[in-house]
């Protein structure tokens, strides 16, 4: 005897919540980079201010402080949790890496740098014997 399977209608407002839309990310960061932006111009005053008003919340310089702060840390997790999801395959992948020894570390930066004062030594003899011609050069120009 076949079991019968039950399907479970969701509502359509949880289902709208759970879906992942393509651009909500972006938009969480752009929106959260514009929102941690004015918190910084309230704090400076100068760009972006508010006035004392009869609101209880605004109606000292502390208390707007305050505000602002908020209106900083609200913008800055809303950017850091739209860039959260582009590290955290990240940290699985650098549990994987084999790191260099001390010995390798040091063999590779001596041969780099070694290459650099090559290169370096190349060019500044070069320049000594070239110089005499192109001043020899500036002479006739002159």
């Amino acid at each position: 005897m076949a079991k019968k399977v039950v399907e479970v209608k969701k509502n359509k407002i949880i289902e709208i919540i759970q879906k992942e839309y393509p651009v909500e990310k972006l938009l969480l960061g752009v929106l959260g980079t514009i929102v941690l932006i004015l918190g910084v111009y309230l704090i400076e005053g100068s760009v972006l201010e508010i006035r004392y008003t009869d609101l209880w919340i605004f109606n000292t310089s502390t208390k707007i402080m305050i505000f602002s702060i908020f209106v900083i840390m609200i913008g800055a997790t809303a950017f850091l949790l739209s860039v959260w999801p582009f590290y955290v395959p990240s940290f699985s992948e650098m549990k994987k890496v084999s790191w260099p020894t001390k010995n390798v570390i040091v063999n590779h930066s001596l041969r780099v740098f070694g290459f650099i004062f090559l290169v370096a030594f190349f060019f500044v003899l070069i320049d000594f014997g070239l110089r005499p011609l192109f001043g020899w050069i500036n002479e006739l120009g002159n």
